[in-house]
């Protein structure tokens, strides 16, 4: 189950209304962090109507509430808080947001974080250049 600002969530009720996407906090039983953003709506693009021009657009659900985390090693731990840090109408603020948190922590080089990059190009090593 996730916690937003101290409420529980439970289904998409429990979520803002406009909130497309979330960046979330999981902890594990082993006392290490995972950072990440997780797509909780998507609009759809459905075929128009009889004697209508125009494709609809329809906000669908997406599933969330068991979601552990998208890293190979989650699979093998075990959830003891998730934790949603912001809500986000666009997929691009959230991206954002995670990778701001991400960096701000350090995220990525510190061991008591499981995230290994930040948005697919900077890694563990990205700072063995450099020069001190």
């Amino acid at each position: 189950m996730w916690k937003y600002r101290g409420k529980w969530i439970n289904s998409h009720d429990d979520l803002n209304p406009e909130c497309t996407d979330f960046v979330y906090v999981i902890t594990y039983d082993d006392g290490r962090y995972y950072i990440g953003k997780k797509a909780v709506r998507a609009i759809r693009k459905k075929p128009p109507l009889k004697g209508y021009k125009r494709s609809r657009r329809i906000m669908t659900n997406l599933p969330f509430i068991n979601y552990q985390g998208s890293h190979e090693k989650v699979k093998e731990l075990t959830p003891v808080a998730k934790t949603i840090i912001h809500q986000c109408s666009k997929r691009k603020a959230a991206t954002y947001l995670e990778m701001e948190i991400l960096v701000r922590q350090r995220a990525i080089f510190r061991d008591s974080y499981i995230n290994e990059n930040i948005g697919g190009k900077f890694f563990r090593n990205s700072l063995d250049g450099l020069i001190k």
